[in-house]
């Protein structure tokens, strides 16, 4: 009998201890819910999809003010900041209104060391719609007269001259006649270019007709601002541009 009521404390010992540590961890964590995180990291103003999203478990106390529940919910939707896996998707990092998709602005412009902003003209036909925003990247095509290169029959011709411009500022909306609102186009788009591209540049916006394409987020490539241009004579500025050095650069009248 005694060794029967000392298995008995013993067994009513470890019973308690056990209920004793369940109920730390469950007063500690509380009930896990469910809760919407990245699946992977998502740039800013990347839209959201179903692919790029999971669904997690966590405590219900941990659980962020207005995160989602339900993937679905995000469809729609697009990314504010950058979003990284495993982070929970919550209202103020996204949003369904393009008007708030863009980019914070600095106090500095962010241009990389060795290169220089130009600030080009731009309207609704010349340049997507207006849909251009901080943080994308365009192809510029330009169309000349044959006559600026001396090449006869006149005729028209086109080039893409640049390809993966980083816009790093788009310019204020232009303003309606005689309302003086503001209208939804921007009238210029700040770009980030080699000092050579830019002399050139300036010479295809003072003689041809140059027109925008918005490269799909995929193709933005980040890497070309630390690469030397090699269709460009130097890194530095070229002692002169005119028509002999566009030509031989684009070929526009050859191939």
């Amino acid at each position: 009998m005694f060794l029967l009521g000392v298995g008995l404390a013993l067994l009513a010992f470890i019973l308690m201890f056990t209920f004793g540590i369940l109920f730390a961890n469950t007063a500690q964590t509380g009930r896990k819910v469910p809760v919407v995180v990245a699946a992977a990291d998502i740039q800013a103003r990347e839209p959201i999809t179903i692919a790029t999203l999971t669904l997690a478990e966590i405590p219900q106390t941990a659980l962020p003010p207005h995160a989602f529940v339900r993937p679905t919910d995000l469809l729609g939707y697009s990314a504010l900041v950058d979003i990284y896996k495993g982070q929970a998707i919550t209202s103020n990092i996204v949003s369904s209104n393009p008007d708030q998709i863009a980019s914070p602005s600095n106090s500095y412009l962010p241009i990389p060391q060795g290169y220089i902003a130009i600030t080009l003209p731009t309207g609704e036909l010349q340049g997507v719609g207006g849909y251009v925003s901080p943080g994308d990247y365009i192809n510029v095509i330009a169309t000349a007269n044959s006559d600026l290169f001396f090449n006869k029959p006149s005729r028209l011709l086109t080039r893409t001259v640049y390809t993966n411009v980083r816009v790093i500022r788009v310019g204020p909306p232009t303003l309606g006649p005689k309302q003086g609102q503001t209208v939804g186009v921007v009238a210029s788009l700040t770009v980030v270019l080699s000092q050579c591209d830019a002399q050139f540049l300036e010479w295809l916006l003072t003689n041809v007709t140059l027109k925008y394409v918005l490269l799909d987020y995929h193709s933005y490539d980040p890497t070309a601002l630390g690469k030397p241009d090699p269709t460009c004579p130097s890194n530095s500025t070229p002692s002169a541009v005119g028509p002999k050095e566009v030509d031989e650069r684009w070929s526009f009248t050859k191939g």
